[in-house]
């Protein structure tokens, strides 16, 4: 018989709206500052986020925008850019957000998806490479100090009880796109009340406290970074100390001029500084009750000598941009080599190929109902599929232990993540093999301690052309984003192959390991 899970645990009646967050922040007597750049000390407090979110409204409500209404924010970690994120919210329209270092292909056309009313930008960015008006009205909100751009213009106003585009708790806030686990990442619509679901979740796993100051690196445009930080801390009212990207030179300085109590970190930083060392790292991490690792696999290995050499717990999660906090580590109750237990508002089940539930203990793919799931999927061409409410496969492979706590084995699709990037193979494949001089390509994950995984391709080339892995490790490089590239192109005499003619995925990795041992 097949188990059937059923939506359970949706939120209570709790819910306080993102601008309702805000006001309460604001008037605590104890606030602190809410958001610090690290980059060079910049503060914003809690009562100046609401002050600019109610010019903010002012503006979008003069701009007829209303509920649901889209609006793209391009541009970098900023305190402007998280006024906006905060701030379009608390009005109560849809904040979209795009990673400004894809394919520029790949860029308009999820701009052509969204179809928004406004395109906020940061002028610093190349024109060219963000599709610049091809799409909506575009106006530029950067130019320091606030000086110039859409911060010139909410500065000379005040909005004393800001306008609300009338949102309800399931109109959508945030529209997001995954990594790209095809060559075509998906958009992922989401709703006021599952992002708060989520937030709510974070709340109670990691004890937030309005006195946290949480260190986040990661970029804004990652719905992880929503999920596990910025909605988190505004419900907590903690301190988001935000950097523009992680940086090895400057962390020890972050940590001892900020002192966070959290870092939220991924396994490509937690590889760099066991593989370079941190002077004092005891002494210099005293502040911190722990360092999250979530978006790719860590070893239990890297993991156990971290914690020996440093003092310091490191807790795992796994999260999905359209599945929430699928499940989590506790920092007073974890186990290593596991991602968690299930989150708050999930029911999971593991099941077998055929659908059917499998025992405690054994190996199948990941499947949750959640308050915390997305709404939809926002596909090429507008079309929605709706996620909330149905089964959510996950696509991981896994297994729950006696204790409840999840473990992540592999993925039913071969995706190979590196360094948080998801990375399809047949995408890799697809790239090298409009190459001239390429017959056929395989590629395929390999261990890396730095990013977890990293990409080996294989090609069988044409007699007709002259061809080496220079060649095509140059050719990768034009064709493909950085994180994207392989470590290794290597030519072959064959590719194998199954009794079907279907290039064999796993017999290629295996074959590689086999020769590459020790």
């Amino acid at each position: 018989m097949v188990e059937t899970l059923k939506p359970t645990g949706l939120l209570p009646n709790n819910y306080v709206s993102v601008g309702n967050q805000i006001k309460d922040n604001a008037e605590r007597a104890d606030a602190d500052d809410a958001i610090i750049f690290v980059e060079n000390g910049d503060s914003i407090t809690w009562q100046e986020i609401a002050s600019w979110t109610a010019r903010l409204a002012n503006y979008l409500s003069n701009e007829n925008i209303r509920a649901n209404d889209r609006i793209v924010v391009l541009g970098e970690n900023s305190l402007e850019h998280l006024i906006l994120y905060y701030g379009i919210q608390a009005y109560g329209a849809t904040y979209c957000t795009i990673n400004t270092e894809i394919n520029r292909n790949h860029l308009v056309e999820m701009l052509q998806r969204i179809t928004p009313k406004l395109i906020l930008w940061d002028d610093k960015l190349d024109k060219e490479a963000v599709g610049y008006e091809t799409v909506g009205k575009w106006l530029d909100y950067r130019g320091g100090d606030f000086a110039v751009g859409l911060f010139a213009s909410l500065a000379a106003d005040e909005a004393e009880t800001p306008p609300n585009a009338g949102n309800d708790i399931e109109d959508r806030c945030a529209i997001c796109f995954t990594s790209g686990t095809s060559a075509q990442p998906k958009g992922v619509l989401h709703s006021f009340s599952n992002y708060q679901a989520i937030a709510q979740h974070q709340l109670e796993r990691w004890t937030l406290q309005p006195s946290d100051r949480v260190l986040e690196f990661r970029s804004i445009s990652w719905a992880s970074a929503h999920m596990i930080s910025l909605n988190s801390i505004m419900l907590a009212g903690s301190t988001l100390l935000i950097a523009k990207n992680f940086s090895r030179s400057r962390f020890v300085d972050w940590i001892v001029s900020y002192r966070p109590t959290i870092i939220v970190a991924v396994p490509t930083v937690v590889n760099m500084l066991l593989e370079q060392p941190i002077e004092n790292g005891k002494e210099i991490f005293s502040s911190v009750r722990f360092i999250s690792c979530s978006t790719a696999p860590l070893m239990p290995d890297a993991h156990h000598r971290f914690e020996e050499l440093y003092d310091i717990k490191l807790v795992q999660l796994y999260g999905m941009s359209e599945g929430g906090i699928v499940a989590a580590n506790a920092p007073e109750s974890r186990k290593i080599g596991s991602v968690g237990k299930p989150g708050k508002y999930h029911e999971m089940i593991i099941r077998d190929d055929d659908g059917n539930a499998v025992p405690q203990g054994e190996i199948g793919e990941i499947e949750t109902v959640s308050a915390q799931h997305a709404q939809a999927y926002l596909h090429a061409g507008g079309d929605i599929e709706t996620i909330r409410g149905n089964p959510l496969k996950t696509g991981d492979l896994g297994y729950l232990d006696e204790n409840g706590f999840l473990h992540i084995t592999g993925r039913a699709k071969d995706v190979i993540i590196r360094g948080g990037v998801n990375i399809s193979p047949l995408e890799i494949d697809a790239a090298l093999s409009k190459h001239p001089g390429v017959i056929e390509a395989v590629t395929f994950g390999i261990p890396d301690p730095v990013y977890g995984e990293n990409l080996v391709c294989w090609v069988t080339a044409s007699s007709e052309i002259d061809l080496d892995a220079e060649i095509l490790n140059s050719y990768c490089s034009e064709v493909l984003p950085e994180a994207k590239c392989p470590k290794y192109v290597e030519i072959v005499t064959e590719i194998p192959k199954n009794n079907r003619g279907k290039i064999d995925r796993n017999a290629a990795r295996d074959l590689w390991q086999d020769n590459n041992k020790g």
